[in-house]
């Protein structure tokens, strides 16, 4: 839904539709999150042809250049009649004329914190951090002359406690680790 029908169905109350509510629509569509990441990643502006290869390519798990015309023309048709007018009217991508020089816009910025980490490559995650420094802990404490099975399973709960606090934190802490 493009803004144009977002300020349709909400122009009743005379109010501008959410600034939330836009993100989201954009946002809504797995191919419309590639085309921002797919431009971020880029060094410059890309034609449609590029970007809709290297989004088959994404889609498809293979190098850029073994894309098949097939899935590259799938993935082009849906980007000119859907997904590159959506974003454009949301105002987060322009274009030179018939989608030859296309990029993200100053207000594209904002998408980046809605998108999952697992759309951005540079995400870390840290979970396994700390599961695997207290199983280490955990069996050291096994070892240990004169430990008993009492304290290996509360090492054992301890560990995997802290290992869930660790990961509920960085799930809501998660945009501050970006490389």
């Amino acid at each position: 839904m493009a803004i144009r029908e977002l300020n349709d169905t909400i122009g009743e109350t005379g109010e501008p539709p959410a600034r939330e509510d836009v993100i989201f629509t954009a946002l809504s569509n797995r191919r419309r999150r590639l085309v921002v990441s797919v431009l971020r990643e880029a060094d410059g502006s890309l034609d449609i042809g590029s970007l809709a290869t290297r989004i088959a390519a994404r889609e498809c798990g293979v190098d850029p250049s073994t894309v098949t015309h097939k899935q590259r023309k799938s993935v082009y048709t849906a980007l000119h009649q859907n997904h590159l007018p959506k974003l454009a009217d949301a105002g987060f991508v322009s274009a030179e004329r018939e989608w030859v020089e296309i990029g993200l816009t100053d207000k594209a910025d904002v998408l980046d914190s809605h998108l999952r980490p697992s759309d951005s490559p540079q995400s870390l995650t840290l979970w396994p951090v700390p599961l695997a420094t207290g199983l280490c802990t955990t069996a050291v404490v096994a070892v240990f002359p004169g430990s008993n099975l009492s304290g290996v399973v509360a090492a054992t709960v301890a560990t995997l406690c802290m290992t869930c606090l660790c990961y509920w934190w960085y799930s809501d802490h998660r945009r501050s680790f970006r490389v």
